[in-house]
């Protein structure tokens, strides 16, 4: 199966479509994910959380990964985010992204805003070539 390296444009375009990414962050030696609900606005990630354990880890380290991915149609993608987040404090940093982001999937209020800003964008590309017989669908 054929991958392409796709171009940073592309890769944050299909991340903006996603529904769910996943956030990595790190606290000396433990490293955590969390599933949230995204935005991509101006090559930036944007996401809603409450206070708790990965706000925590985002204000000791604010270095963190961001994935998302899909697998369909034949076809699959991984886009991966290197940068720094940062919750958004003042009402000037929040209120031109506060209606264009997307409400979280998770019940409860989620009123922290996170904004990370990419260092490096990388994202892949697996499309079946002409010999490919199997698809990259999951089976039962």
């Amino acid at each position: 199966m054929p991958v392409r390296e796709l171009a940073e444009a592309e890769s944050l375009e299909l991340l903006a479509g996603a529904p769910v990414g996943r956030i990595v962050v790190s606290v000396g030696d433990v490293t955590d994910i969390y599933p949230v609900t995204h935005t991509v606005l101006d090559g930036a990630v944007y996401f809603r959380t409450a206070p708790g354990d990965k706000l925590a880890a985002l204000a000791s380290n604010a270095a963190v990964l961001f994935e998302a991915d899909d697998l369909t149609g034949g076809r699959a993608w991984s886009v991966v985010v290197h940068g720094l987040a940062r919750r958004l404090e003042y009402d000037e940093e929040i209120e031109p992204v506060a209606d264009r982001l997307r409400n979280p999937f998770a019940h409860g209020p989620r009123d922290v805003v996170v904004r990370i800003v990419p260092s490096s964008v990388s994202g892949r590309l697996f499309e079946p070539g002409d010999d490919d017989t199997e698809t990259l669908e999951p089976t039962d």
